[in-house]
């Protein structure tokens, strides 16, 4: 379990936008927003929120006001303009290999919407312990995104008789998704708009057995494939016998659930998360002094 946070000595205070630029991104930021109520004082500020997909937020060190930018996009560029602008530019679709020009544009991790996941994960990863898998394979995906590439995935873990597979493409209740993927023995995760989804941040929560194809953006500490998760081909080529050798081969499985898991211990859960973005902030600003 992460441990609780302790404030940062040099974080006095953060000032939180009262308003944000669109009502879009209140579940993008709220995880991060709790993150960082429990390691620093934060007050609501009158602060602009000028550019479409950016949340703009102030952190007082005791030497003025640092200006942070979270972009929350689900898009890989960068707003240039916002960039020039702030300390820091934390963006969570972050462009495997960054961004040349721009040295303050950092890989912010990534959340998902609701915050069951991270009230309820303890009792979640008892329940995926306890099922020892019920089927091989989950994968329930909508189809508004990347949709060529998950009725791929849907039609071939279906159609393949070596393996049990829950999910497809029509929606469900959301506890009962969590449910459903808890109960896997192996969870399919796949781009949406942006190369992260919601999904890879549940699974990693609840410490599935993540196969999927290898990222275009990057978190601030990289998933290692055959550790955390197991990246199949661009092409899904071969996500189906990938999906058969770990949901047979159940040793090898719980080590890729046990690194899923600490890895959201350790970089995923909100309160790392917020933590990084203030130590990142005061590292930043002790280097222009």
């Amino acid at each position: 379990m992460p441990p609780v946070g302790e404030r940062p000595e040099r974080a006095s205070l953060v000032r939180w936008p009262a308003v944000y630029q669109h009502p879009n991104a209140e579940p993008f930021v709220r995880a991060i927003k709790g993150g960082l109520e429990s390691c620093a004082r934060m007050v609501p500020a009158d602060i602009p929120q000028p550019y479409e997909g950016i949340v703009l937020f102030e952190v007082e060190l005791g030497d003025g006001p640092r200006h942070i930018a979270i972009d929350y996009f689900d898009f890989t560029f960068v707003n240039e303009q916002c960039a020039a602008e702030v300390d820091v530019y934390f963006k969570y679709q972050y462009l495997r290999g960054g961004y040349p020009g721009f040295t303050n544009v950092l890989p912010g991790g990534y959340v998902t919407s609701s915050l069951f996941p991270y009230t309820h994960w303890c009792k979640l990863r008892a329940l995926r312990r306890s099922s020892s898998g019920t089927v091989d394979v989950f994968g329930r995906f909508g189809l508004r995104y990347s949709a060529p590439l998950r009725r791929t995935a849907i039609a071939m873990l279906e159609s393949d008789g070596r393996l049990s597979f829950a999910g497809g493409a029509r929606p469900t209740q959301y506890t009962r998704y969590l449910r459903e993927m808890a109960r896997a023995r192996v969870c399919v995760d796949l781009p949406g708009q942006g190369p992260f989804c919601y999904r890879l941040v549940e699974c990693l929560a609840m410490g599935c057995c993540v196969i999927g194809p290898r990222h275009a953006t990057e978190l601030p500490v990289d998933l290692r494939d055959g550790v955390e998760v197991v990246h199949c081909g661009d092409d899904l080529d071969d996500l189906a016998d990938l999906c058969a050798t770990y949901a047979a081969d159940a040793p090898r499985r719980a080590r890729v659930e046990a690194a899923a898991a600490n890895y959201f211990d350790q970089h995923l859960h909100p309160m790392r998360i917020a933590q990084r973005y203030l130590d990142t902030a005061a590292a930043r600003i002790e280097t222009q002094h």
